[in-house]
């Protein structure tokens, strides 16, 4: 199976989003990689790519459920507000250092998320993410 087209990670922490991107690398996981490091940002670079830039809209969005002020469930209302999650086919997981009930609660109502993934990112938690979204085998793209 090929690679990804493009994940989207959403995280305001640039020490993690640089390991994240040499995981994602590493991984081959995908033929682009954006980092956005706010909820703002995201949506507004995903608004710019929905009206015709060329870029794909991600496959994947790798979202920080710690973004300040709630970003995380503020980018969550805003992405089915704008019914992406219906017009595009997108997963999106949720990092977390630590899973507190109340937030994952609250991002578990939305329809577009997919998992929750463990800070940091590594080999086998994007493994087991892309494994039952998209059919990824370990032998073929690892």
């Amino acid at each position: 199976m090929p690679r990804l087209k493009h994940i989207l990670l959403i995280n305001n922490d640039p020490i993690h989003n640089l390991f994240s991107q040499i995981v994602l690398e590493d991984a081959n996981a995908s033929e682009l990689i954006t980092v956005c490091q706010s909820m703002p940002e995201a949506i507004e670079f995903l608004n710019n790519i929905s009206s015709g830039t060329g870029i794909p809209f991600p496959d994947l969005i790798l979202l920080d459920i710690n973004l300040p002020d709630n970003g995380c469930i503020y980018f969550l209302d805003t992405y089915h507000a704008l019914n992406y999650h219906i017009t595009e086919p997108t997963a999106i997981s949720i990092f977390t250092a630590s899973i507190g009930f109340e937030l994952t609660e609250l991002a578990h109502q939305y329809s577009a998320v997919a998992s929750y993934i463990p800070k940091p990112l590594s080999l086998t938690s994007l493994y087991k993410v892309l494994t039952p979204t998209f059919s990824y085998s370990l032998s073929k793209q690892f």
